[in-house]
């Protein structure tokens, strides 16, 4: 799944005009909240330029299967009028994605593709071809031990699952350009463009964390595991007696630090539980081994993102447990220079919209 010769999954279902393309606003939509980013062409790059959270009633998006289309769309038509929002590119939830890697005959012709891919679908996902919708993207790594082929990414998603999400743009009036796994768009805002190194990417989001492994700009894997960081916040709030509107300041400022004892104890549970799984997915990579035996190359660096990532000690306190770099995310890496440029969204609030701008780079290399 390469950053540089393809430009993501689900590219959309027609030739977008270059225009247009560069004037779409990323919509991430979480159980809990939509979010939304348009950079602009500017000096320095591609700066912020609308950008924005709606936080969503319970109930209407539940692990990334929407439950009611017409609440989502009404929420989605709000966003659209109050912040003159047509075109857009939207990520679809992991939970609900299938990946996985295959390789064809290098000298395939472009059109043939999708139908080889397609007689492989039942060897790797257990839903019907009829009940699929896929993409593909060429990874770029001739196969030395299988000489004339090359590896192909490959993501299938529940066609009811697309479906969903695009009946509900549509009846708010959004014209989505393309949809693309959301740990794709992640990797396209925190990791450098040919930057050809595995990495880690943690994802916290309010009810459930993401994991993804990028190799050499493939999205080689991906999951989901359950941390709900609301039962963090009650904690803080009954042991420090503070308000709602001070909850994040104390983790962003406290958190994991051992001078804060109280805050502490009440931190170490969740920490620990992320930990433990972060670990479990750092050990299975590291015993991977690939066609032809060899075990794989490890991952260099974890990086973290999402609102939560900002809990004060976090990366130290993994970094520390896990024994390999851990920091968070610089999510406009690829958009401009922080030494040329100050956004006018700070760095904390920036790392919830990880997804959100890497679905509006998805046309800048």
């Amino acid at each position: 799944m390469s950053f540089t010769k393809t430009k993501g999954f689900f590219t959309g279902f027609f030739p977008v005009p270059k225009f247009l393309a560069e004037c779409a606003v990323g919509i991430d939509i979480s159980d809990s909240s939509i979010r939304f980013m348009e950079l602009a062409n500017t000096k320095y790059g591609k700066t912020p330029f609308k950008f924005g959270e709606h936080l969503l009633p319970e109930e209407i998006v539940v692990n990334g299967d929407i439950q009611n289309i017409d609440a989502l769309s009404e929420e989605l038509k709000k966003i659209k009028e109050k912040n003159d929002i047509d075109f857009i590119r939207a990520s679809l939830p992991e939970e609900k994605a299938y990946l996985f890697k295959t390789h064809i005959p290098e000298d395939i012709e472009k059109n043939e593709i999708r139908s080889i891919l397609e007689f492989k679908l039942e060897e790797y996902v257990p839903i019907s071809p009829k009940e699929a919708v896929f993409d593909y993207e060429i990874i770029n790594n001739p196969k030395e031990y299988l000489p004339g082929h090359i590896d192909v990414g490959v993501a299938v998603y529940p066609k009811n699952t697309v479906e969903k999400y695009s009946a509900a743009f549509d009846r708010a009036g959004l014209i989505p350009l393309s949809f693309e796994v959301e740990t794709q768009a992640i990797a396209r805002s925190v990791i450098r463009y040919n930057d050809d190194g595995i990495y880690m990417i943690i994802d916290f989001g309010m009810a459930r964390t993401g994991l993804a492994i990028i190799d050499k700009y493939a999205l080689s894997f991906t999951s989901t595991f359950k941390i709900d960081w609301r039962i963090l916040a009650k904690v803080i709030k009954e042991s420090s007696d503070i308000s709602e509107d001070n909850i994040n300041q104390i983790k962003n400022e406290y958190g994991l630090l051992k001078n804060n004892k109280e805050l502490f104890s009440a931190f170490i549970d969740i920490a620990e539980q992320l930990k433990d799984n972060i670990d479990k997915y750092y050990k299975y990579w590291r015993t991977r081994v690939d066609e032809t035996g060899k075990r794989v190359n490890p991952i260099e660096k974890i990086i973290l993102c999402g609102g939560n990532s900002n809990l004060a000690g976090l990366p130290e306190y993994l970094s520390g447990s896990l024994k390999i770099p851990v920091e968070r995310a610089n999510v406009w890496i690829n958009a401009f220079s922080l030494d040329d440029f100050t956004p006018n969204i700070d760095r904390f609030q920036s790392l919830s919209y990880a997804t959100a701008i890497g679905l509006a780079l998805r046309d800048v290399n």
